[in-house]
């Protein structure tokens, strides 16, 4: 009956430190999208051509955050695309759609709703073959980041 009580027990705490870890990850990433949006950066409210010294400092902007910084360290190697974000800010969060530089001519997606503000995007992969990808939005006009995503890429399988 001991024995019992103890794998039960070891049960109950093993469930308790996985709904611990859960509650504090869900906590955390709450804080980060609530503290994210207030008194962000305006964006442009319309796409405009950016000239090239424009281009090349929002890369170096981007490659100045403390996540391209960690990057760095790990992966000497990058890849780099500009293109735009539009971000719709909303109560307690926000929307974020990348499209493609060349949209300036071609029209803003319909998947943009027209509250949206418009960021340049910089789009980063790092390694070769890459292993993570990075993205900034920058205002071009203020310099001041406005949103950063990073996330690992998963490997394919190579075939024998």
């Amino acid at each position: 009956m001991t024995l019992f009580a103890g794998k039960r027990a070891k049960e109950v705490s093993v469930r308790m430190r996985k709904g611990l870890w859960l509650a504090i990850s869900l906590l955390i990433i709450v804080a980060l999208l609530v503290g994210g949006c207030t008194g962000h950066p305006k964006g442009m409210k319309s796409l405009r051509w950016l000239t090239d010294a424009e281009k090349a400092k929002v890369i170096e902007i981007a490659l100045n955050t403390p996540e391209a910084l960690s990057l760095l360290e790990k992966e000497s190697y990058y890849e780099t695309n500009v293109g735009w974000a539009a971000i719709n800010w909303i109560d307690h969060g926000f929307e974020v759609c990348w499209f493609d530089y060349e949209c300036i001519d071609k029209g803003v997606p319909a998947s943009v709703p027209e509250s949206a503000e418009f960021y340049s995007g910089v789009e980063f992969y790092f390694g070769e073959p890459a292993h993570y990808q990075l993205n900034v939005a920058i205002n071009p006009d203020t310099r001041k980041v406005a949103f950063v995503n990073m996330h690992g890429l998963k490997r394919l399988p190579t075939a024998p």
